[in-house]
């Protein structure tokens, strides 16, 4: 169930935004920034103080966003999906071993980030919920030196880097108390650190460029409730939400788009007589504008998905075939593939029988966006003449029927790890792979022999390939559209919302929510 969770819906709280100021009006718009610039040396964001700054401890989302800003990972992720060294100098995958070179970089006391610091971390996050998804699969981490840590893996990965955004600490500084025996935040080296009881203060001594802001105030929010008060007022300079209920809280400010590994989805039962076909779904993914759905259910918030990997991963940019847009004659053609070539008095698909082609559509309706999006789909399938029925479930009850396999097809959102690790939903028996049975044979493929072409090559046989470096990502990527296990949608994106006088946030991931913090 564990792992279930890190592969299906992320439920989290949806609120954040910032206040707004104004400069004055007759002040053109260099001096305004001007003006703003030399006003902002201090920012207010939101904490729980009854929650710890412990990265590895902490329970809330306000806190857990601090945590960037108090301890470094060994590498971020921009939102192309690229690894940014930050306390790493280098790293190198060779096979099953991963091997860092720290750089010279000093915690806030002083004393100097080492290879042992860095294991003791990696062994905090293994233990975490937070983190142990993305490390499945390190083995062991061991210092070979002061500066070199070694990751031992289960199989070779090009991507493991990506999964190397664990935050450091120093080694057993999480257990330090106060006089008052009350337990410290742990000692970072992050661009702030803590000052007294509802402060963090600059990190005079970090090791990269740093923010002319000198000071943050922290306003307790403990519950729902406060944060959505304090945002909504404009009490706060910053706030991140990944918008997983589908509700947007009214807000005052500006916003910046951040990009996430969040993959909306068809899932598909294959065990059904029918959906087993790779025409059909060829078919129901050529039907769907995916473009109308992101603007229209997402109101924005969303990027049409152009193939299985993020549209934004560099590696597979000019490897996704899949079109924003609706291409109704491709569907068609597809339906006509597996016989559906007829059409019946109501405009529907039909058999050479006379048999109409009806599929049902399990979706959660607690989640507006996401029940927003169900019902376009059925609307879209319909033009391509496939009748669907809309099945509305609670959370529980949607959750249920899936992990039963009760449902011909089923609307779902997965955090595909930055790694771009598919496995766990496109493999039979993967955690998140609901209806994803082994492949057969279409309905024009026959039993090959010398005078026809060879059968593709199975997409667990392609994956297994990867991740033992005979395939390429070129190879993946191409056996995923053409197996299609699943139907990608779209990838939906967060929103970092800021004060209107904070001139320079301009990018923001969730592996650094405040990338933009030197020029703000």
């Amino acid at each position: 169930m564990k792992k279930v969770c890190c592969f299906l819906l992320i439920l989290a709280v949806v609120l954040g935004l910032c206040g707004c100021r104004k400069a004055e009006e007759s002040l053109s718009h260099r001096e305004q920034d001007a003006v703003s610039e030399k006003s902002r040396d201090d920012l207010t964001l939101l904490y729980c103080n009854g929650d710890s700054l412990n990265p590895y401890a902490a329970r809330t989302e306000v806190n857990r966003q601090l945590g960037a800003l108090l301890y470094e990972p060994l590498v971020r992720v921009n939102d192309r999906f690229e690894p940014e060294y930050r306390l790493a100098q280098s790293v190198a995958v060779d096979g099953k071993n991963c091997t860092v070179v720290l750089k010279e970089i000093a915690f806030w006391d002083g004393s100097a980030v080492t290879a042992d610091d860095v294991v003791y971390s990696y062994q905090l996050a293994k233990a975490s919920a937070e983190y142990a998804a993305a490390l499945y699969e390190v083995q062991s981490a061991s210092s070979t030196d002061g500066k070199t840590v070694l990751f031992r893996l289960t199989q070779y990965d090009p991507y493991f880097a990506n999964l190397l955004d664990f935050p450091v600490i120093k080694a057993g500084s999480e257990k330090q108390t106060d006089a008052d025996g009350v337990i410290l935040p742990p000692v970072g080296c992050g661009r702030y650190c803590p000052d007294g009881n509802a402060a963090l203060k600059r990190n005079e001594g970090y090791y990269g460029e740093k923010s002319r802001i000198s000071s943050i105030q922290l306003i307790n929010a403990p519950d729902r409730e406060s944060v959505s008060h304090y945002v909504e007022v404009g009490a706060v300079d910053l706030y991140f939400t990944d918008i997983a209920d589908g509700n947007i809280v009214r807000m005052s400010g500006k916003r910046l788009e951040v990009n996430m590994n969040h993959l909306v989805y068809l899932g598909i039962n294959g065990a059904i007589s029918g959906l087993s076909e790779p025409y059909l779904r060829y078919a129901i993914s050529s039907a769907l504008d995916r473009s109308e759905i992101c603007n229209a259910a997402y109101f924005n918030n969303a990027t049409p998905a152009e193939g299985f990997f993020h549209p934004d991963f560099g590696a597979t940019k000019s490897l996704q075939t899949i079109k924003k847009s609706a291409d109704l004659q491709i569907a068609i053609e597809n339906l006509g593939k597996i016989g559906y070539n007829n059409l019946d008095r109501e405009g529907y698909r039909c058999n050479a029988g006379g048999k109409p082609l009806t599929l049902t559509l399990l979706v959660n309706n607690d989640n507006p966006s996401r029940l927003s999006a169900a019902r376009m789909i059925v609307r879209q399938l319909k033009a391509a003449g496939i009748a669907v029925s809309l099945l509305e479930r609670d959370y529980a009850s949607y959750v249920a029927a899936v992990q039963a396999n009760q449902f011909q097809l089923y609307l779902g959102e997965v955090k595909i790890l930055n790694n771009m690790d598919f496995t766990q939903l496109v493999v039979p028996g993967g955690s998140a792979a609901f209806g994803v049975t082994p492949r057969t044979a279409t309905s024009e493929e026959t039993v090959p022999t010398e005078n026809t072409e060879p059968q593709p090559t199975p997409l667990s046989d392609i994956i297994a390939g990867f991740y033992s470096g005979t395939q390429t990502v070129s190879d993946l990527a191409g056996a995923l559209l053409t197996e299609m296990p699943v139907i990608p949608v779209c990838y939906r994106k967060g929103l970092l919302f800021y004060s209107a006088d904070l001139r320079s946030v301009t990018s923001a991931t969730p592996s650094d929510l405040f990338l933009s913090m030197a020029q703000f």
